[in-house]
């Protein structure tokens, strides 16, 4: 029988209370960091830097008295986006405030909560179990992920490679489910390409059409054609490809003016049928032809988030399972929908799987996370280390 456990929700409050955005932001991670030394954990904060981003606080923390091989780490992000339009909020967005069985402040769902649930589960555990601990309990806390995502879990993991530490499960605490707890369990992800398009054409007077290039109308018919490709059907795991247009300018600023450059951004979300290469070369074979026929010219940009991947599901998405279903009564569903996480990263190391709250209000105004849900998703997390301690 697993107890209520209002831990998980005080320490929710207090994580919520660091207005954390992406980037360096020690406090919040001295504060984690120091919790989990008062109940020996051996803990690291890793400043990361350079490759074109901004400095980093992440935290690496290891709980192995038995020096045990396997390790279980649990992975989450102490970054939260800007907070929006301040005058739509009900409460202030970092005062952690509780009204009608919800917890609100930005990060509460997307993940400070998931974090809370995680620490307050695996230090229960460990007091529990009084050192009969057959793996070695882990933390990876980066306070990149909802930003560039380059000086955090990517650079954690490689200096646990260098040091030769354990790593062979994972748990990342992404708000998975749409509607309810117990309802999806994410074990990949689709990849993810972000793209910049510009049309450099040859401006001139609307009535004279003849001596202009336009290549306002160039970029439609390209994003028109690259809308209409289909790219493949999904699968058992995965959903199609897609791809959406996010913006649209040109430098006009005259109604009686053909533009000399107009300018779209576009994302791709693929699965794993593609590479990102074979994506970008399809891409810019569509922007050439269709640039190069009406004697114009193009540039194109892109940044690649992460490739798709899909974790195949072992031992540890069972016991996920199991423990999920046995709280909440729902079986969850393996599904990889949604955006990217550091999952893509984690998968080149261990056995992942990605498991938290709910993430119908993530990003939104008056973000929340239901009391009762926090309080199952502790109790889900201990059942996890419970059955992890029995194989």
């Amino acid at each position: 029988m697993i107890a209520q456990n209002s831990q998980s929700i005080e320490l929710s409050q207090q994580l919520i209370a660091f207005p954390s955005f992406s980037g360096k932001h020690q406090e919040v991670i001295e504060f984690i960091n120091n919790l989990l030394k008062g109940h020996n954990f051996d803990c690291h904060i890793l400043d990361f830097d350079g490759d074109g981003s901004y400095p980093v606080n992440n935290l690496y923390a290891i709980y192995n008295p038995n020096d045990a091989k396997r390790a279980l780490y649990f992975a989450g992000h102490t970054d939260v986006v800007a907070i929006g339009n301040l005058d739509k909020w009900q409460f202030d967005p970092f005062s952690a405030t509780i009204d009608d069985g919800k917890l609100f402040g930005r990060g509460a769902s997307d993940m400070k909560c998931a974090i809370a649930c995680f620490i307050s589960a695996v230090l229960d555990f460990i007091i529990s179990k009084q050192g009969d601990i057959n793996f070695a309990i882990g933390f990876l806390i980066t306070n990149d992920e909802e930003a560039d995502g380059i000086n955090g879990t990517k650079k954690i993991l490689q200096w646990i490679k260098e040091k030769q530490l354990p790593i062979t499960h994972a748990i990342v605490g992404e708000p998975t489910n749409p509607n309810h707890l117990g309802e999806m369990i994410k074990i990949g992800r689709r990849g993810s390409i972000n793209f910049s398009l510009k049309i450099i054409g040859k401006q001139g007077h609307v009535a004279y059409p003849e001596n202009a290039i336009n290549p306002t109308t160039i970029l439609v018919d390209i994003l028109k054609t690259l809308k209409q490709h289909r790219f493949d059907d999904g699968n058992k795991f995965f959903d199609p490809t897609n791809l959406e247009i996010t913006a649209i300018t040109s430098d006009n600023f005259g109604n009686n003016v053909v533009p000399m450059q107009a300018n779209a951004n576009f994302n791709i979300r693929f699965n794993d049928f593609h590479h990102s290469k074979q994506i970008i070369e399809l891409i810019d074979f569509v922007c050439s032809k269709n640039a190069i026929a009406m004697q114009a010219r193009y540039e194109l940009n892109y940044r690649l988030s992460g490739e798709s991947f899909l974790s195949e599901p072992k031992e540890l998405a069972k016991i996920a399972i199991e423990a999920t279903n046995e709280i909440t009564g729902f079986k969850p569903k393996l599904s990889t929908t949604g955006g990217t996480s550091d999952a893509r990263f984690i998968k080149d190391y261990a056995q992942v799987i990605e498991l938290g709250l709910v993430n119908k209000t993530a990003h939104q105004v008056n973000e929340y996370a239901n009391l009762s849900e926090i309080n199952d998703l502790y109790k889900i997390y201990l059942l996890i280390l419970e059955k992890f301690n029995q194989i």
